[in-house]
């Protein structure tokens, strides 16, 4: 009878276990940026098991940003200072990795006129009503020796600046690639951008705090998944360029000059940075947060460890 009982209870354990529904894919969400395209290429490589990922592309970061803060999304591409706007307003988030460090792709463009960053009081500016384009005006206007009243600010998403600035409704626009080449395209030319502001604009890998407790070895398999894709972009240089550029609707050396103004850092570099008892990032998001505040972009101090688990990508990759 006790044998009976035991093979009863096993036989219903088992039933009970093969009921149990399989985790829904985990929602990432991203926008145009050549910084961003190895997520797609992972997918398309088939290196991103659909059952447990859904990659999705949102026409702009602003739409990007929304869909991550009201839920819609678990995992999200955001910039260093879009993620420090949320963790002010009380968000609990991880980086899962950096994805590039901006060094000259986020730029200012301006019409030919407009010769120095002086020239810039009074013009009409389009920037993506977003923290990063609110910062990069910032810097921008702090380097010109301007102050906001100075000129005039026209919010609209990035994909839109292009044609604004063909049928003359703006003289400048705060923007980034792929957009920056289309700009220059259309005949305006850089006048200020990330490479005078370095190790201060980081393009991450962004999860809530609740997916991260909850669903680690899929997050570690994604992490994974993204050095993958970075090696065989490495090794198969000519064949990735081709696939990510059809993407972005451009020519591969385009492409190849839009990517020389990001660094792109490798496991080992993200390890470096966000890993250990002195994660390297730590400084560059404090020096971040404190201009945030001093500027009014945040109106509470944060803390990057909050941001980091020391010993999650390490232990990953091992």
């Amino acid at each position: 009878m006790k044998k009976l009982f035991v093979i009863v209870f096993l036989l219903t354990l088992a039933s009970l276990t093969g009921c149990q529904p399989a985790p829904t894919p985990l929602r990432i969400v991203s926008s145009p940026w050549p910084g961003y395209e190895p997520i797609y290429l992972a997918r398309d490589l088939g290196y991103l098991d659909e059952s447990k990922f859904v990659v999705n592309e949102l026409p702009s970061s602003n739409i990007t940003f929304e869909s991550f803060t009201n839920g819609s999304a678990d995992i999200a591409t955001l910039t260093l200072d879009e993620t420090l706007t949320l963790l002010s307003q009380g968000r609990k988030l991880r980086i899962l990795a950096v994805m590039d460090v901006s060094n000259g792709a986020d730029a200012v463009m301006a019409r030919p006129n407009i010769k120095k960053l002086s020239d810039l009081k009074g013009k009409r500016i389009a920037i993506v009503n977003i923290p990063l384009g609110v910062f990069m005006l910032s810097r921008t206007l702090e380097a010109a020796g301007l102050k906001a009243k100075d000129v005039s600010v026209i919010p609209m998403p990035e994909n839109a600046h292009e044609k604004a600035y063909q049928q003359n409704k703006i003289d400048v626009a705060v923007t980034f690639e792929p957009f920056k080449t289309k700009l220059a395209q259309a005949g305006a030319h850089m006048l200020f951008d990330s490479s005078k502001i370095p190790n201060e604009i980081f393009d991450l890998l962004v999860v809530h705090e609740e997916t991260y407790q909850k669903r680690s070895k899929d997050l570690c398999e994604l992490s994974k998944q993204w050095f993958r894709t970075l090696d065989y972009i490495q090794n198969n240089t000519q064949d990735s360029h081709a696939r990510m550029s059809k993407r972005l609707g451009m020519d591969p050396s385009l492409y190849q000059a839009m990517m020389d103004g990001l660094k792109v850092p490798d496991a080992q570099e993200n390890i470096r940075l966000l890993s250990g008892s002195h994660p390297a990032i730590i400084q560059p998001i404090s020096n971040l947060a404190k201009t945030m505040f001093e500027s009014g972009l945040i109106t509470t101090t944060v803390s990057a460890e909050a941001l980091l688990s020391s010993e999650f990508l390490a232990s990953c990759l091992k």
